[in-house]
């Protein structure tokens, strides 16, 4: 059922065999002799210029880059950028062994991680839900079909908290997330690495690339990754499959070509639909341990996600530059979830109710962007700008099943600790269309950056365009015909989103700033007569000071930020979820949400070989009576990951560690009292957990890592009150790996 180690290190090794022929291997012997007679240690250099770190992070061993564009679309460093940035690097990935997107965000400052069930994941920051999402600077609406992607094929992951209209449109004052994936190099190199951990958790990947032809004109980049684990959790199992390919080609000498495709495949079993219960049916607390799972070993929530894209970046006259970019998504899910979500649990094991569903769909996505960017002198003064118009479009749509037949009290669980003897439902997946959604967004935008004196500047932007969205249920009766259409619909027209930051040079290492920009989010939820709550209107400010040292190679940074919001959308809980899709209910939360906070950060390399990145973020969000909301997320969350390589004879060694700290938090649900419920929290007191890192060089080509998570072994819940529930979050695990490079 599950594939073993031996066939993940078949794949690699068999992989990185054919990649590389006898000529590569010969003309690679060519160009790096080797020294005989010299049996000192040899570890791979770094590959900074003197003139600081560029916009790639591998191969860099830093912990921070020289430029992002996340922000603005403008190529600005990170101090230069008037907000909040943080930036997860390909060094610090692979010292912590961050596999997934959400490993890589619980070491993100400011980044709060919670599981819905067993395969969704939220983000949230700043008190609202991060749903802005980027990959190499494309918007990518991501909806619920949301992948908790693999990262191998990722340079970096760069966070941009606050509001950014300027570069995705509608949105939350929260963050985005631009995940920039890696491109071809200029020379071949070539890496593999295999690695085991607690709970069969095995993971083997290649990752080849370098000119291919035309005298280094055209380059390639291939990457492949398999992981196959099993989980603390009873039943639940999980594979990923990866691939990833790039081909980037010099046209002309002022031309760059790239086209790739990337997939990602996640096959699961034992897939929950919610939470575990926290309260028993008298009432008590269930107490209900880290490996309880109420699925059937079946179900299954599975994920497939295709992507194929293209860039053109022309060099124009006078250091101008245009950069066309498409990208065309498509993921689908086919499978039977069986998950007792409802009820409450009894002495017996009975007592709970079963979420069931065909998860079925496909979800398509296109978008397409070009801007213009480059210099101009204005009043005696070099200026940048960037002007552009992007798309994006979003289709999704289920087909309309038919329930087959079921035995009486389906949905009743006898015992939900043994559950073995309950079968998989079936049903016809017929050709009508059940359900359809379509998103649509377009906007123009235009950014300068003016040069007012030596140490003042100013970065100005704004965002001209229209959002507009549908969702259609249709019903069906019993000879297939169309009974009933549930269609919503929502358009804003001549949205204007303004951006505004102004920096000024304390020294030439330290920068303070100011920015705003407007809020404008359209709202998915509906309320209790299905109808699109109005848009989420508001402000978002930050004032800060950034520093840069060290050639750029540390970055530090404090922020004070506070935003304002109308109709915010609040859950209603006078209204009960539809009993078949899920679909809860919401109400406008009125005027005057606020968040207010402050932030400050460490980045990059503290000492020579000591890379160290620390945050530290106070949020405190009210509604419009002052009243606390979000108490489900952390006032206050500490972020530190550090790693150092020993000096001297010790210099083949790196070792470090991470601390994740949270304040406390607590959620609302209902408990059992008699024949009714009352609301009652659920609370997760402040916590700890501590990850431990080391690697060992062998030689510049082969290395071991030993990584320890959770140290510990604290038992925390990462989320609360959700489906009246708890979601535990992740046990003490330990990895080893191997990993070779060319």
């Amino acid at each position: 059922m599950f594939a073993p180690i031996t066939r993940s290190m078949t794949l690699t090794l068999g992989l990185c065999g054919a990649a590389f022929s006898a000529d590569l291997l010969a003309e690679t012997e060519a160009e790096n002799p080797q020294q005989p007679g010299n049996p000192a240690l040899e570890l791979a250099a770094t590959n900074v210029s003197a003139q600081g770190l560029g916009t790639t992070t591998e191969n860099t061993e830093s912990y921070t880059t020289g430029a992002m564009s996340t922000a603005t679309r403008l190529n600005l460093s990170i101090k230069e950028t008037p907000q909040s940035v943080s930036v997860i690097t390909r060094q610090q990935m692979d010292d912590f062994k961050l596999g997934t997107l959400s490993e890589a965000m619980r070491q993100t400052t400011g980044v709060v991680v919670q599981h819905l069930d067993s395969d969704r994941v939220s983000y949230s920051s700043r008190g609202y839900a991060i749903n802005n999402f980027q990959i190499d600077g494309m918007l990518n609406t991501f909806d619920r079909m949301k992948s908790d992607s693999d990262t191998i094929i990722y340079d970096r992951i760069e966070v941009v908290r606050g509001a950014t209209g300027l570069t995705t449109g509608a949105g939350d004052p929260s963050a985005t997330i631009n995940m920039v994936r890696k491109r071809p190099t200029a020379q071949w190199q070539a890496l593999a690495g295999v690695s085991g951990g607690s709970y069969d958790n095995y993971y083997s990947y290649v990752d080849v690339g370098g000119p291919l032809a035309f005298d280094g004109r055209l380059r390639g980049r291939t990457v492949l990754a398999y992981r196959d684990n099993q989980s603390i959790k009873d039943k639940y199992a999980l594979q990923r499959e990866v691939g990833y390919g790039v081909l980037e080609a010099d046209l002309t000498d002022s031309t760059v070509l790239a086209v790739g495709y990337d997939y990602q495949n996640k096959h699961v079993q034992g897939s929950s639909w919610g939470t575990v219960p926290y309260w028993n049916a008298d009432g008590s607390k269930a107490g209900l341990g880290r490996s309880t799972n109420m699925a059937t070993s079946w179900s299954s929530w599975p994920l497939q996600d295709k992507t194929a894209f293209a860039t053109l970046d022309q060099q124009l006259a006078g250091g101008w530059r245009l950069k066309a970019a498409y990208t065309h998504r498509e993921s689908n899910t086919d499978g039977k979830v069986y998950y007792g979500g409802a009820g409450f649990p009894a002495a017996d094991r009975s007592g709970m109710i079963a979420y069931t569903s065909h998860m079925i769909g496909t979800q398509k996505m296109q978008a397409y962007d070009f801007n213009v960017s480059g210099p101009y002198s204005l009043l005696g003064r070099e200026h940048e700008m960037m002007f552009g118009y992007g798309e994006a479009v979003r289709r999704s749509n289920s087909p309309y099943t038919i329930a087959g037949a079921r035995p009486r009290d389906y949905g009743t669980i006898r015992d939900w600790k043994y559950m073995g003897d309950i079968a998989k439902f079936s049903d016809t997946v017929t050709d009508l269309t059940g359900s359809k959604d379509d998103t649509r967004q377009k906007a123009g935008y235009i950014a300068t950056r003016l040069s007012l004196t030596d140490d003042l500047h100013a970065v100005l932007g704004s965002r001209y365009g229209s959002w507009q969205a549908s969702s259609t249920s249709n019903s069906y009766d019993a000879n297939r015909q169309l009974t009933e259409v549930d269609y919503t619909s929502q358009k804003q027209n001549d949205v204007w989103t303004p951006y505004a930051g102004l920096l000024y040079d304390l020294t030439p290492e330290y920068t303070a700033y100011v920015s705003y920009t407007d809020i404008f989010k359209p709202q998915g939820n509906r309320d209790k007569n299905r109808k699109y709550i109005d848009p989420v209107v508001g402000k978002n400010y930050e004032v800060g000071i950034k520093g840069s040292l060290l050639e750029e190679r540390l970055n530090l940074s404090t922020a004070v930020f506070w935003s304002k919001q109308d109709n915010v959308a609040e859950l209603d809980n006078s209204v009960p979820a539809d009993p078949v899709t899920r679909e809860q209910f919401y109400k406008s939360g009125g005027k005057g949400n606020k968040v207010n906070g402050f932030e400050a950060e460490v980045s990059g390399e503290i000492l020579q070989g000591w890379n160290m990145t620390a945050g530290y973020t106070y949020t405190h969000s009210v509604n419009g009576d002052s009243a606390r909301t979000n108490t489900n997320q952390p006032m206050n969350l500490l972020r530190v990951s550090t790693a150092y390589r020993l000096p001297g004879e010790w210099q083949a060694l790196t070792v470090g560690g991470a601390v994740n700290w949270q304040s406390d938090v607590y959620g609302t649900s209902s408990r059992p009292v008699g024949d009714d419920t009352e609301q009652a929290r659920i609370a997760q007191s402040a916590y700890t957990v501590v990850n431990l890192m080391s690697r060992y060089e062998f030689d510049r080509h082969l290395s071991a890592s030993l990584n320890v998570n959770n140290l510990f072994d604290k038992k925390y819940y990462d989320n609360v009150g959700f489906y009246n529930g708890v979601y535990w979050g992740d046990p003490r695990t330990v990895t080893l790996s191997l990993d070779w490079k060319l």
